[in-house]
């Protein structure tokens, strides 16, 4: 597998740090709530512009450590300009694969990034290399394959839905690996302690259901774009599913289940 494909395809398009931006710990990654303690050291792999990894920071406070690596410069830069003000806190520009700290971690987190790639056991692997013995690797990432919405979206984002997986596999990506990564953290070595159902439901009538629920506009106005360079959907294709989705969403929705799962590995070697 070519992974440049991937990591062309992963990279996040104009627009999309909006959403990363809206994220906090305990909205976002509730997992780690059990596990985090004063004094950790962590690393937060795939930061993204830093939100959730400022929340971090919080919880291990002063006498703790956390840093976010990101492939997106951009982000890292506005990360690293939201939160310089942390002083526990800071972000690198870069690969995990080519990342080497200078001390092993007691927590490494990485929320909704192996989705992205199409060597998540490669990572897992780096990434079991970087804890210290009896670290914790907590994963958090979707099966997207399992996504619903009541009722159905327009046949337009129907389409477009179906086009955005296949854009994603061809590339490698694993559109299931909610369900694989604990497979591949023991294939590593990790002791699984923790594996359970974190799905994101937003119904009508809660505080902030149509942001929610209109994320896939957001992905048809950004990621969309990419699609139609790639040729899995035209243009009017693109445009239709974020104008009939957003429409839909103003409308006639009721809910939207993103089926979301957390596996925590311990380093027990």
């Amino acid at each position: 597998m070519d992974h440049s494909v991937s990591k062309d395809r992963a990279a996040m398009p104009t627009g999309t740090n909006a959403v990363l931006d809206k994220r906090s710990l305990a909205a976002s990654n509730a997992n780690l709530l059990a596990v985090l303690a004063p004094g950790q050291r962590v690393l937060d792999v795939g930061c993204g512009s830093g939100a959730i990894t400022h929340g971090i920071a919080g919880v291990v406070g002063p006498s703790g450590t956390v840093i976010g690596i990101d492939r997106s410069e951009a982000l890292i830069q506005q990360a690293t300009e939201s939160y310089t003000n942390v002083k526990n806190l800071h972000f690198i520009s870069g690969d995990i694969l080519d990342y080497t700290p200078d001390q092993p971690f007691d927590i490494i987190t990485t929320a909704r990034t192996l989705q992205w790639v199409a060597n998540p056991q490669e990572l897992i692997q780096k990434m079991k290399t970087l804890l210290k013995p009896n670290g914790l690797l907590c994963v958090l990432d979707y099966d997207h394959t399992a996504i619903s919405w009541e009722p159905q979206p327009p046949a337009s984002m129907q389409l477009f839905y179906a086009q955005f997986l296949k854009w994603r596999s061809d590339a490698g990506m694993d559109n299931q690996i909610a369900g694989h990564a604990g497979d591949g953290m023991q294939a590593c070595g990790l002791t699984i302690c923790y594996n359970a159902d974190h799905s994101e439901f937003h119904q009508q009538g809660e505080a902030g259901f149509l942001q929610h629920v209109n994320i896939w506009t957001v992905v048809a106005e950004t990621r969309g774009k990419q699609m139609v360079t790639d040729g899995y959907v035209s243009e009017a294709q693109r445009a239709a599913a974020a104008t009939d989705y957003k429409h839909w969403c103003e409308t006639e929705a009721q809910s939207m289940r993103l089926v979301l799962r957390a596996i925590h590995g311990r380093n027990s070697q």
